[in-house]
C-alpha cells in the first residue's frame, strides 16, 4: 500500500492525499483483497472504467501467475532452512512497511489541527480494542469507526472540487 500511495500521489498526482486516504477506507469495507480494490478505486479516478480494468488486471493477473509459480517451487523446497528463514522474515517486513503507511495517514491527518487528529486516533484505537481484546468481528469494528469518524468529521469541507468516490 505504501508504494501505491507513492505512486498515486506523490509521483503521478492523480489525487491528493486526503483522496487517497477516502479510497483507502472504502477498499477497507469491499469484501475481498483490500489492494485490488483500492487499485480499482485509484484507476477509476486516473482513467474511468477503462482504468479500473488495467488496474484490477494488472493487480490480478501477475499475483495469479506469480503465486502459481511459488505454490510449485514451494513445494520443491519447503523443507529447507533458506525458506524457512525467509518465511520468518516476512512478518517483521510487513509490519514495518504497515506502520510507514499508518505513519504517513496520520501526519496527512495531523495537518487538520489537533482535534482531527485526536479523534482518528480515537477511532482506530476503539477499533483495535473491539476487534482484538472484546471479540468483535472485524468488519464490524471498521464500519463502526468509520460511522463514528463519518459522524466526528462528516461536516469537515471537502479538500478536491469532485468526490474520488462518486
Amino acid at each position: 500500500m505504501l508504494l501505491i500511495r507513492r505512486l498515486a500521489v506523490e509521483r503521478e498526482r492523480w489525487m491528493s492525499a486526503r483522496e487517497f486516504g477516502e479510497v483507502w477506507a472504502l477498499s477497507q469495507l469491499s469484501p475481498g483483497i483490500h489492494l485490488v480494490a483500492l487499485a480499482g478505486l485509484i484507476g477509476r479516478r486516473a482513467a474511468g472504467w477503462r482504468g479500473v480494468i488495467a488496474a484490477v488486471a494488472g493487480m490480478m493477473i501477475p499475483a495469479a501467475a506469480i503465486t502459481v509459480a511459488l505454490t510449485a517451487a514451494y513445494e520443491m523446497i519447503a523443507a529447507s532452512a533458506l525458506a524457512r528463514a525467509a518465511l520468518a522474515g516476512v512478518a517483521p517486513v510487513t509490519g514495518g512497511m504497515t506502520i510507514a503507511t499508518a505513519a504517513l495517514l496520520v501526519r496527512t491527518s495531523a495537518r487538520h489541527g489537533r482535534t482531527h487528529l485526536a479523534i482518528d486516533l480515537a477511532v482506530c484505537l476503539a477499533s483495535l480494542v473491539a476487534a482484538v481484546f472484546l471479540g468483535i468481528p472485524t468488519l464490524a469494528a471498521i464500519g463502526a469507526g468509520a460511522a463514528i469518524g463519518a459522524l466526528a468529521l462528516g461536516r469537515e469541507p471537502p479538500t478536491s472540487r469532485e468526490s474520488s468516490v462518486g
